[in-house]
């Protein structure tokens, strides 16, 4: 009889391991899991509201009939939790450059600099951010967009955060555009660092409508009818990486200025495009920065 209660102790163990192995596998999500903690700022503004004080010797009116513009200086959570009272779904577009968590300091948290030593730098950065994010979302109109510039250290934490459904959510993603900001490398001893991000979000990707004038900029336009496409810009000087051990040699504008460089193309190269007019000299004729695409 106590065999017998005994295995019927353990089928009933095994079943309730089953039904929790279950019910976890249905819990489980694909995202962000961080230790929440909290900001001073924030617990403050629970029980205070911010105001914003006009400072009258710091006005610049240029001109009664137009537009008032705002400068606030401050935290930015005041200034965003007073603007969720101001300006609650009235704003067309937001960019905003937060810090982008170094570990150089450049972060501050509950009045204290974050540094790599933290172990908690990428939770605080994530608390500071989600918080901030939502009171952005909240100014923005239904066919608003926001812009935040990033870099290689949060890039994909801020992507996960944004794409989450407490903030914009997948569905609103609209593109990462990834910007050359300096010609020369740095930071990793194994890649040069270049470049960074500016992720976009709609607030309502159905109801937002980009200009589309924007997308034709003059310098991708085809004034000469050429078949094969609108020019492209496209700079034939080599960089100071590309270059390596070119040759330089003489391009003559239709000028004839004399411009001795070491380009992307060998001479015999830039001889044969020149002649099939896939090379524009701006500055009416009197320099050389572009090459015309080819659209086959």
């Amino acid at each position: 009889m106590a065999k017998n209660n005994k295995r019927s102790e353990v089928e009933k163990l095994q079943a309730e391991i089953e039904r929790l192995k279950k019910e976890l596998k249905k819990k489980k999500k694909y995202g962000l899991v961080w230790e929440e903690k909290p900001e001073e700022v924030v617990e403050m503004c629970k029980k205070k509201l911010p105001v914003l004080k006009e400072v009258k010797n710091k006005e610049i009116i240029t001109d009664k009939d137009k537009p008032v513009n705002l400068l606030i200086e401050g935290d930015n959570y005041h200034a965003l939790s007073v603007l969720n009272y101001t300006h609650n779904k009235k704003v067309d577009v937001i960019y905003i450059d937060p810090p982008y968590n170094t570990g150089n300091k450049d972060f501050i948290f509950n009045d204290r600099y974050v540094d790599r030593e933290d172990s908690y730098r990428h939770s605080k950065w994530l608390a500071f951010m989600e918080k901030r994010l939502k009171l952005a979302k909240n100014l923005l109109k239904d066919t608003g967009v926001i812009f935040i510039s990033i870099d290689d250290n949060e890039v994909a934490q801020l992507k996960l955060l944004m794409d989450s459904s407490d903030l914009f959510g997948e569905n609103n993603f609209l593109s990462i555009i990834k910007w050359r900001r300096k010609i020369t490398g740095g930071g990793s001893n194994i890649f040069n660092q270049k470049t960074e991000y500016v992720l976009v979000y709609a607030r309502s990707k159905n109801r937002f409508n980009i200009n589309k004038e924007l997308t034709k900029p003059e310098a991708y336009s085809n004034p000469d009818n050429d078949s094969r496409g609108p020019w492209q810009s496209v700079t034939i000087k080599a960089s100071v990486t590309q270059a390596g051990d070119r040759k330089p040699y003489e391009i003559i504008t239709p000028t004839g200025k004399k411009i001795i460089g070491q380009w992307l193309h060998t001479k015999e190269n830039f001889q044969n495009l020149l002649k099939d007019n896939r090379i524009i000299f701006p500055n009416n004729g009197n320099g050389i920065t572009k090459e015309k695409a080819i659209f086959v």
